[in-house]
């Protein structure tokens, strides 16, 4: 009997960048402000107020069983008394058209969770719908459209598109929208092979993500970016190069590089690892002060253990010290 043929996983899926988008919008609200703005042409400033909602939707089927389905981000908006929901979706295959279905069943049951009804009337609101694509979409317009046809005649709802492909670097600092930087090398997708096998297009790679890094840097010292945000931008930039360009050996080394150079530099990124040798010191004290107090030599300690000389001779200083 042969054996049974499984898909191997992939060790990156497309999920990461699902959610390096959902990151973003749950936790960076400087982040989520201009690209709600841009998207849906609103003019929300620093003191609007964002209320994220249940993800989790429960899509009915037709023979009534159910399923859990995770949208990227459902969210309410309020500012001078007025309340806005918004229901956004980020893309990374390429564009089907198949998004619109589920476009429609997440937007029916955000609806529904805020539903106003009485014993006659059943009042429901869909949300304000965005679908953010990263791959290159040439043909697809800035607005898809939902038409919903009832007894009493039709009506529609047109879900606001955003495309990463519109956006260069320059354009991307005009208009703020800084969470567009951790997808950017997708603009480079078809290009990657070449990059790859030309040194010289590699080192033009690195120099345009340290130019993204200085005015990122630039951005945040003025005081327009968070540290929050600031953080997570240049982490979230790193984890989506290294995954994006798996087969891109040479690029994920050159540019992945540099990028985790700027993770390194983060200040919380620095704590932790001052933190983290702190705590080896401890350790090697402990560690050695145990062998020492149990009658193991100096010259075995360092045969055995691979402590320098100077290391079990300096704990050994500190425990005759204690002892006196």
């Amino acid at each position: 009997m042969g054996k049974k043929k499984t898909k191997k996983a992939r060790l990156y899926s497309d999920i990461a960048y699902d959610d390096a988008f959902r990151t973003m919008e749950t936790e960076c609200n400087d982040l989520l402000i201009p690209f709600v703005n841009y998207i849906f042409k609103e003019d929300y400033g620093k003191d609007a107020v964002i209320i994220r909602m249940r993800n989790e939707q429960f899509i009915e089927h037709g023979d009534h069983s159910d399923s859990k389905r995770i949208t990227d981000s459902n969210f309410e908006i309020s500012q001078y008394d007025v309340s806005k929901k918004y229901h956004l979706e980020c893309e990374s295959k390429a564009y089907d058209g198949t998004i619109l279905v589920r476009f429609f069943e997440y937007d029916s049951q955000i609806a529904l969770s805020g539903a106003e009804k009485n014993y006659a009337e059943l009042k429901v609101k869909i949300p304000n719908s965005g679908l953010f694509l990263l791959r290159e979409a040439k043909n697809i317009p800035e607005r898809l459209k939902i038409i919903i046809e009832t007894p009493e005649g039709s009506t529609s709802y047109h879900v606001e598109v955003i495309r990463e492909s519109d956006f260069t670097v320059d354009s991307i600092f005009e208009k703020r929208l800084y969470l567009l930087i951790p997808f950017y090398i997708f603009n480079y997708e078809k290009e990657l092979a070449d990059i790859n096998a030309n040194a010289d297009r590699t080192e033009l790679m690195v120099g345009l993500y340290r130019d993204i890094m200085s005015r990122l840097d630039e951005e945040h010292e003025v005081g327009r970016l968070s540290s929050l945000s600031y953080g997570v931008i240049i982490r979230l930039t790193h984890k989506v190069i290294y995954k994006f360009l798996m087969k891109h050996r040479n690029l994920q080394e050159k540019v992945g590089d540099f990028m985790g150079g700027k993770v390194l530099e983060l200040p919380e990124i620095r704590a932790f690892h001052e933190g983290k040798a702190a705590g080896i010191k401890e350790g090697n004290y402990e560690a050695i002060s145990r062998m020492l107090l149990s009658g193991k030599t100096v010259e075995e300690i360092v045969d055995f253990c691979g402590y320098s000389v100077e290391q079990v001779k300096s704990v050994e200083d500190q425990l005759l010290v204690s002892a006196e």
